[in-house]
């Protein structure tokens, strides 16, 4: 939680701006010649939606014109209108160097990082042929939505990196794979082992892997040739763990499965992975527990659905673009958390509090202090607090 300090050292610049830097700087979302209203206008309905309990552009244009009736702000209709203009993929690209420049904020180059990637949906209640929309494993009473590969750098710092919009795409998982760490090399992200759930057991997957040197740890499915391996063993030595090579039967690279018995399920719980194994019984206890690392990106969806924008529209580019800042306001906390104790709910309360100011007194621009001298000035400030809380406890 922020203490009084904490809340000080904060109000030195508006949170607002924090968000508001990264999104103009780079155009997140760029509005027509002809637009009518600032950028800034524009991004303080799309904040509002994202960081209060009027989760929908309406709403929240409606709430900021009831509290500020003399000023601008514009509807719903007319920010749906800027968004329908814009493109998926510069979107993304947005994202994709906004998370670069957070990443450098961070410090983190010098560092190793394990990563997780997986398939994100999100659920759909219109016409399922709703242009974007595709088949999804059913979530929360719907078998349709949006789909996304998203990969996120997980363990001490919480990232999401990369997004890719696959709706209208086959799952090609070699080149999602490759695009991927492809983009990791150009942030300059050093890759530790990458987790991945079971929908990425397959060959294109691990030989894709295999081929990069990238060390892994997937959930892996049962078949065939992998029951009759785990029965043989449990003839001989019971429900224990075993470690066995296995080879995808097209072919590939192969690998190790790790094979855990859950008295509780009462069932072998498997994992692939190309990580050397010195002994059954360290890796009983490692794999499983290094796979737990991969729960982060599940708590990271939670954190995220903080930040959703509530819509039924058929829009492809403006649920690409909601879900976008769901993970840029995902990150944006992140950041801070970097440097100071901060959590969601205090984020969006100091956020919204932002922008109404921000709309009252009909400010254009609220960049006044750069995103990089405002962490600085974070960093500074926990520093020289630890030094004279270490200074005071030493005193005898």
């Amino acid at each position: 939680m922020l203490t009084k300090n904490d809340s000080i050292a904060i109000d030195t610049a508006s949170l607002l701006a924090v968000s508001s830097e990264l999104f103009r700087k780079y155009d997140i979302i760029t509005l027509p010649e002809s637009a009518n209203y600032e950028c800034q206008d524009t991004l303080n309905v799309l904040l509002h939606a994202s960081t209060s309990s009027t989760n929908s552009l309406e709403s929240a244009s409606n709430d900021l014109k009831s509290k500020n009736p003399d000023s601008r702000i514009p509807s719903a209709d007319t920010i749906f209108n800027y968004i329908k203009d814009n493109n998926i993929e510069d979107a993304l690209s947005a994202f994709r160097k906004m998370n670069f420049e957070i990443f450098k904020m961070m410090k983190l180059e010098n560092t190793v990082h394990d990563i997780a990637i997986d398939f994100h949906d999100v659920p759909f209640y219109g016409d399922k042929n709703t242009p974007g929309i595709r088949g999804i494993k059913p979530k929360n009473g719907s078998s349709w939505g949006k789909s996304f590969c998203t990969l996120d750098i997980i363990g001490t710092s919480h990232l999401t990196l990369d997004v890719i919009d696959i709706n209208g795409l086959n799952k090609n998982y070699s080149l999602f794979i490759e695009s991927l760490f492809e983009r990791l090399k150009i942030i300059g992200v050093k890759t530790g082992t990458t987790y991945l759930d079971k929908e990425f057991f397959n060959r294109a997957v691990i030989s894709k892997l295999d081929e990069l040197k990238v060390n892994f740890v997937i959930a892996a499915k049962s078949n065939q040739v992998i029951n009759r391996e785990l029965k043989n063993h449990q003839k001989e030595w019971g429900n224990t763990p075993t470690i066995f090579e296995y080879q995808f039967k097209q072919g590939g690279p192969s690998f190790s499965i790790v094979a855990i018995y859950d008295d509780k399920k009462e069932r072998y719980i498997l994992f692939a992975t190309n990580k050397e194994a010195e002994s059954t019984e360290k890796f009983e206890k490692i794999i499983p527990e290094e796979y737990r690392k991969r729960w982060n990106i599940e708590t990271g969806y939670r954190v995220k659905n903080d930040f959703k924008i509530r819509t039924c529209t058929k829009s492809p580019v403006a649920r690409v673009l909601f879900f976008v800042i769901q993970c840029i306001m995902y990150n944006v906390l992140n950041m801070l958390k970097s440097v100071i104790e901060i959590t969601a709910y205090e984020l969006k309360s100091l956020i919204n509090e932002d922008i109404n100011k921000a709309v009252r007194y009909r400010l254009k621009s609220l960049n006044l202090i750069p995103v990089k001298v405002l962490l600085e000035c974070l960093r500074w400030f926990n520093e020289e607090r630890n030094r004279v809380l270490r200074t005071r406890l030493t005193i005898i």
